[in-house]
């Protein structure tokens, strides 16, 4: 014996199923695109730390560096650095003094110098001269990054640029 209504259960459990699988998907891979620009900014802001924190140990320079000397070692750590980044491509690196009490970066007015993301000077505007190691006056040095975030999943085909810094204080050289 049939029991009337087991075959509209069936075409409805399909209808279901149709309606969920996609709504599904959309959301996996949301989150997987979420996740994978969480991974990317913790990269980034690792970079930026390092990229900062070897800064303020150089500071003027050491052993007679110039300043371009410097800026190439602290723009190639934070290159090191971030070449983990998996569905992200830096596009600027700027090393600079912040004068805002936040330590974000305003090119109109913070001294600073910018490279590319491969690491090619673009300015230069922030001399050995202005890096102060003497307490109190030690300088703050940030370095912030510009990187240009991609979904990895396909359907989505938009960028998302994004910046990320870091601020350390130049490493102090007590006076004798």
């Amino acid at each position: 014996m049939r029991r009337p209504g087991c075959r509209r259960q069936g075409g409805q459990s399909i209808l279901e199923l149709a309606i969920a699988t996609p709504v599904l998907l959309v959301l996996m891979m949301g989150a997987f695109n979420v996740g994978a620009l969480v991974i990317d900014k913790a990269v980034a802001g690792y970079a930026t730390w390092a990229g900062a924190r070897l800064a303020g140990e150089l500071g003027p320079g050491v052993n007679g560096q110039t300043q371009s000397q410097v800026d190439q070692q602290v723009v190639q750590n934070v290159l090191a650095s971030s070449t983990n980044l998996s569905y992200a491509t830096i596009s600027e690196i700027d090393v600079y003094s912040p004068t805002g009490a936040d330590g974000s970066f305003n090119p109109a007015t913070d001294q600073y110098d910018a490279f590319d993301g491969h690491g090619n000077s673009v300015s230069w505007g922030f001399p050995l001269s202005s890096r102060q190691q003497v307490p109190p006056d030690e300088t703050s040095i940030g370095v912030r990054i510009l990187w240009r975030y991609t979904p990895p999943t396909a359907g989505y085909s938009f960028t998302m640029q994004l910046s990320e810094y870091s601020v350390v204080k130049v490493a102090p050289v007590l006076p004798t």
